[in-house]
């Protein structure tokens, strides 16, 4: 199983890219496989309509990447920081690069971390919507924290209490993750065993 793991921040050194990464961390104890797609560091070309209707790969190789890992995954996380009550422009962006089945059959979790008081379950409300869009499936566990929720690891950057209430948070995030991918290979597993029986009798 593969996951492509999404960081939509703007910073380096994010809480929402130790939340991501702490998402990440869990999945590959269950198996997953892990692709990191941190769009400070990716530089993704901004969407445009003339590429996004016509079905050409995109002309600017970071795009087409980002468009391959999405379709080549098995799952997704999407992580974003909290600006004026919405998810990031720069995920919208990269999001907007993507195909509007991109995300078919896939499930996908949503972590959004805000400056604030909680406020960012607003940012991942919104992003059902843009997931549905994209025919992906959002798990009902969704996880949004504060900068109050991390201390700095032994890098010195954030890290998320790996004992505290969210990283359970983020263990049932995990496992609706897996649960559904399994499910859905094993669907489709069984699909074309069907449809391989059919054609040996006809």
């Amino acid at each position: 199983m593969r996951a492509l793991c999404v960081v939509g921040s703007p910073s380096p050194h994010s809480h929402t890219r130790a939340l991501v990464l702490h998402i990440a961390a869990l999945l590959e104890r269950r198996g997953f496989t892990i692709t990191l797609a941190d769009l400070a560091e990716r530089e993704l070309p901004h969407s445009h309509p003339e590429h996004y209707w016509s079905g050409r790969p995109h002309p600017v190789p970071a795009a087409r990447e980002f468009v391959a890992a999405a379709r080549d995954c098995d799952a997704v996380v999407l992580g974003t920081p909290v600006y004026h009550a919405g998810y990031s422009g720069l995920l919208k962006n990269a999001l907007d690069l993507l195909p509007y089945d991109a995300f078919d059959g896939k499930a996908v979790g949503l972590a959004a971390n805000a400056g604030g008081p909680r406020g960012s379950a607003g940012a991942c409300e919104q992003l059902r919507q843009v997931v549905k869009a994209l025919g992906g499936w959002p798990v009902p566990a969704q996880v949004s924290t504060v900068a109050a929720d991390f201390a700095p690891g032994a890098d010195g950057r954030p890290a998320l209490d790996a004992n505290g209430p969210l990283h359970d948070r983020c263990a049932g995030m995990a496992d609706q993750l897996a649960a559904f991918t399994r499910a859905m290979r094993k669907g489709t597993a069984g699909t074309e065993a069907t449809a391989g029986t059919e054609g040996a009798v006809a």
